[in-house]
């Protein structure tokens, strides 16, 4: 059997994770001889679940009437979704229409989706592609968010399926289409797509010898800024080295943009350009929806695949806020790692934190409307 080509992203990646992590390590050995009780603290103060805090903040709450309302978050859960370690499709379409129909209070899963979408919406669907077909966003996931589109009447070319790398999308089991037929599938980086070089994010707060030809811009994908009229996001709940987690804010902003690599690495951690990236009208304005694909979960190993990170969570959340569904991730997580014996990741999110201070969302769990369903 010949070799597989290799691939020289993910080996970027898996070098920034690994110098990161190194520098954790450095700086906990370190932090370990001189404050043991405060990383005690901490740890024993990581082993509260996202559910439990929730669940805390409905019963204690008290919502003044000058306050915002409290940000709708739907969790479905089914203990049937794995069966023999294959997904059930049709308990998987059951908890995305039951999520809907809790997330909008219509009285069904078409009306639900006309809050989101036109008929003549061009609608592109940022998934997570990275982990190849054991750990991206799942077909069926994408088949049902694709069926609720067509029931508002969104036809199936005004659908694009889309990530930043083609290799990565043919990877992951969804193969390239960039006609006029069927839905569509194609990267940033597809034929005749590339990035818009009037359409760009700035900064020189970032790691000078990984900027790409020296440049201090990040462009936009055109997808963003000349194809899609409406986005819906639809990341995989994990872990990532260098960010703590890789869920909804990261998933739409450096998989929308170029020259990224400047940013990994301690002490940034991707922050705040992740914030700053996603406030682009072109992100902030079209994004309508965030779905996040937690069927399968990573507590370790990410942004890859690693077989012994992952969990079967069998859940599936949904908010128009991507900077709560984060916080929730994180907590979620963290509560894994803790009970794996693994260090808390926490401090490296430090681009939820800056999102939420940007007011692009909350990461304050008391601001949640947790809405429940069981499948």
């Amino acid at each position: 059997m010949k070799d597989q080509p290799k691939d020289l992203i993910i080996e970027q990646i898996q070098a920034d994770c690994n110098e990161v992590t190194q520098g954790m390590i450095n700086r906990r050995n370190f932090l370990q001889d001189t404050t043991k009780s405060v990383i005690a603290t901490g740890i024993a103060a990581s082993a509260v679940t996202a559910i439990s805090n929730l669940a805390h903040a409905q019963s204690s709450k008290q919502i003044k009437m000058d306050e915002e309302p409290p940000v709708p978050v739907v969790e479905a859960m089914s203990d049937n979704v794995w069966k023999e370690g294959l997904l059930d499709p049709q308990i998987v379409g059951d908890m995305i229409d039951q999520a809907m129909i809790k997330l909008t209070d219509r009285q069904s899963a078409k009306e639900a989706w006309k809050d989101f979408v036109l008929p003549d919406d061009i609608v592109a669907i940022k998934i997570n592609p990275i982990g190849g077909k054991d750990f991206s966003t799942h077909h069926v996931i994408i088949d049902k968010i694709v069926e609720g589109l067509y029931g508002v009447g969104v036809l199936e070319n005004q659908i694009i399926v889309w990530d930043r790398f083609e290799k990565h999308l043919v990877n992951a089991g969804y193969q390239i289409n960039q006609s006029d037929k069927d839905v569509r599938h194609f990267a940033s980086d597809s034929d005749e797509i590339g990035y818009d070089e009037a359409v760009f994010y700035e900064t020189e707060n970032d790691i000078e010898i990984r900027r790409e030809g020296q440049s201090t811009r990040s462009n936009y994908s055109k997808i963003l800024t000349q194809i899609a009229t409406v986005i819906i996001n639809v990341p995989v709940m994990k872990h990532h080295a260098i960010t703590g987690v890789s869920g909804c804010l990261k998933n739409i902003t450096f998989g929308g943009v170029d020259n990224t690599r400047r940013f990994h690495s301690n002490p940034l951690n991707c922050d705040p350009a992740v914030s700053e990236i996603f406030a682009h009208k072109v992100i902030k304005d079209k994004l309508v929806l965030n779905i996040v694909d937690a069927l399968l979960a990573g507590f370790d190993g990410g942004p890859i695949y690693d077989p012994n990170g992952v969990w079967k969570h069998g859940r599936i959340f949904a908010s128009t806020d991507p900077v709560i569904l984060d916080q929730i991730a994180l907590e979620a997580i963290d509560e894994k790692r803790t009970e794996m014996g693994l260090s808390s990741i926490k401090t490296i999110a430090k681009h939820i934190r800056s999102a939420s201070k940007a007011k692009l969302g909350t990461n304050n769990l008391d601001d949640a409307d947790l809405r429940d369903v069981k499948i």
